[in-house]
């Protein structure tokens, strides 16, 4: 934490983990590596059933900064998430996958970057980001930012990146988050972090730097979060489709898209979600006689997508 010796600000590190004790060493490896040392690293185990306690005991007996170790019942990456941000107290706030890893410099770089930011304009920004490489060698996933794209005005900078595909790494300020956490709905086991990127998108700013960070493994899969066709997958897709068709207007999202897309995931959710979240629930008049009309015609498409997903 930060001292009288070294005044720079604390760093929350959180790492919310589901199942990942064969690759969580390489969190522990590349924390114990950084160069910064004023950190306070949270774990929330997300109902883990593969021995990993041991593992992360261990390595808070080694860490010369403080660890908290948070347990829970599984419920998904943004409970988890929630829980983390609640018990953090640095001043800014940075995610560390369980299966990826810093580089030793990453925490120190977006620290001094963060300091570096004009202080008449650091109140409008809420986010750092660096870039990532995979775990093949020094290459950025995705190209770089335009070159001078911090010094556009706010809406040139926003076109500029939009089409700046690859993984990314952005550290937080904390104090922005403030009244900020992912929405917990009943039989949703990962919600999308555009529920909360885009309001923070709109109302502050994002310093953008080309600097490589992070490993990103590529192709591994993760447990928290990786998409797939199971049918709580679809259920999580199915609230995901129901909250762009509530904030279509905010956002620019297609309503005959979205309504599509939520009939189909709707009809193939679990049961649990069903029960929790009825078809027409929380739609205004437009959408809900939109979804009224596609209900039955969903039908016959949606056990066809369910047999396609069996077969693979």
């Amino acid at each position: 934490m930060a001292t009288d010796l070294d005044p720079r600000p604390t760093v929350s590190v959180f790492t919310c983990v589901y199942n990942m004790a064969d690759k969580i060493h390489r969190v522990f490896d590349s924390m114990l590596a950084q160069t910064y040392p004023n950190i306070q690293h949270i774990i929330v185990d997300d109902g883990s059933t593969d021995n990993l306690e041991p593992l992360v005991r261990a390595y808070v007996e080694k860490a010369p900064y403080p660890v908290l170790f948070l347990q829970k019942e599984n419920g998904g990456k943004h409970t988890a998430t929630n829980l983390a941000w609640d018990r953090a107290t640095g001043e800014y706030l940075i995610q560390l996958d369980a299966d990826d890893a810093y580089l030793p410099h990453t925490l120190e770089f977006l620290v001094d970057t963060w300091e570096k930011i004009p202080t008449e304009q650091k109140d409008q920004y809420w986010c750092v980001h660096g870039r990532c490489k995979d775990q093949t060698g020094g290459k950025m996933v995705g190209p770089p930012y335009p070159e001078g794209v911090n010094d556009l005005p706010w809406e040139e900078a926003d076109r500029a990146i939009a089409h700046v595909g690859g993984e990314k790494i952005g550290m937080m300020r904390r104090s922005c988050l403030d009244g900020y956490r992912y929405p917990e709905p009943q039989g949703v086991k990962f919600v999308q972090e555009s529920v909360l990127w885009k309001p923070l998108n709109r109302r502050y700013r994002t310093w953008y730097t080309n600097e490589i960070v992070r490993i990103y493994y590529i192709g591994e899969g993760g447990s928290l979060s990786t998409p797939s066709r199971t049918p709580q997958a679809l259920a999580n897709r199915a609230w995901d489709a129901k909250w762009r068709i509530l904030h279509r207007k905010e956002y620019g999202y297609s309503l005959p898209k979205e309504l599509v897309r939520y009939s189909l995931t709707y009809r193939l959710a679990t049961k649990e979600y069903r029960r929790y979240q009825p078809y027409l629930r929380e739609l205004p008049l437009l959408p809900k006689l939109g979804a009224m009309a596609l209900y039955l015609p969903a039908f016959p498409a949606a056990m066809l997508l369910k047999l396609r997903y069996r077969s693979k």
